[in-house]
């Protein structure tokens, strides 16, 4: 019986280290990301306080990054954010970082879109580690380290990535639970005013 089962996890794990490289040699090969799983949330919230829902003021934050400069999101008014929320171990993260990457290179600027990404930290590898992904995964945007879990659970972070597009006035626009690729930010930035 213990043979059994332990053929049966080794059989497991292998497909798991398959799968795993099968993503990284799509996202590799610049081929679109299977997205159909990605929820994206757009309904309406008339509320026009501060909260985490559609038509809400994002809640303000001051977050370092690994070189120990400090960003607030409130000093990114007057742009498009992308607030997206992300861990060194979560496959779907690796994923989607290279899409990231190709639409702030090609993008961005153009679009007035700044991408903000949250780790978080707390649950996450210490910051070496965290310094080396982002160094491999050549990541010219801003990385925020969480290291004490407050932004996760301010913006009740339960699935990552979780991305929140935010309007240049600081309202969420959109909630995004998953993965998205580059084609996927064009049209979401596009529809934001």
């Amino acid at each position: 019986m213990k043979k059994k089962i332990f053929g049966l996890l080794l059989i497991l794990a292998l497909i798991a280290i398959a799968l795993t490289n099968l993503v990284k040699s799509k996202v590799a090969e610049g081929e679109k990301m299977d997205t159909s799983s990605t929820q994206v949330s757009t309904e309406v919230n008339n509320k026009t306080k501060s909260g985490i829902e559609i038509n809400q003021m994002a809640p303000d934050f001051s977050l370092k990054t690994l070189d120990g400069k400090e960003i607030k999101l409130s000093d990114y008014r007057g742009q498009k954010v992308i607030l997206n929320f992300f861990a060194t171990w979560c496959p779907p993260c690796k994923a989607e970082i290279p899409h990231m990457e190709k639409y702030y290179k090609k993008h961005a600027k153009k679009d007035h879109v700044e991408i903000l990404a949250v780790n978080l930290t707390k649950s996450d590898k210490d910051e070496d580690y965290i310094r080396d992904f982002i160094k491999s995964y050549e990541m010219t945007y801003p990385v925020l380290l969480d290291t004490k879990g407050e932004q996760q659970k301010q913006y009740e972070i339960m699935t990552i990535p979780t991305t929140f597009i935010i309007d240049t006035k600081g309202v969420i626009q959109k909630i995004i639970k998953g993965p998205m690729d580059q084609e996927m930010m064009i049209k979401t930035i596009a529809s934001i005013k």
